[in-house]
């Protein structure tokens, strides 16, 4: 099942596609998505699913990020995480 999220990620950290994350939960009450090699991002409003999931702390598979809302001089982008588990 495919769940979408959105994230916000330094430019040079993006997920890419069939790589596996899982998402943490913070002191600060902030959910992270921890990506291979200790990249991250930051789940901007988790849903329930982000929260079973982390709960779980099950392994997450991105299916798609889509970046293209963002501005091209920022050195960090908002955009939606496509994955699955």
């Amino acid at each position: 099942m495919q769940n979408a999220a959105q994230i916000d990620v330094t430019v040079g950290e993006r997920p890419t596609p069939g790589e596996r994350f899982i998402i943490t939960l913070q002191e600060n009450s902030e959910m992270l998505g921890t990506l291979d090699h200790g990249r991250t991002f930051r789940i901007v409003s988790p849903s329930s699913a982000e929260r079973d999931y982390q709960l779980k702390s099950s392994a997450l598979t991105v299916v798609d990020f889509d970046g293209s809302l963002a501005d091209g001089n920022e050195p960090r982008l908002v955009g939606l995480l496509t994955y699955t588990d």
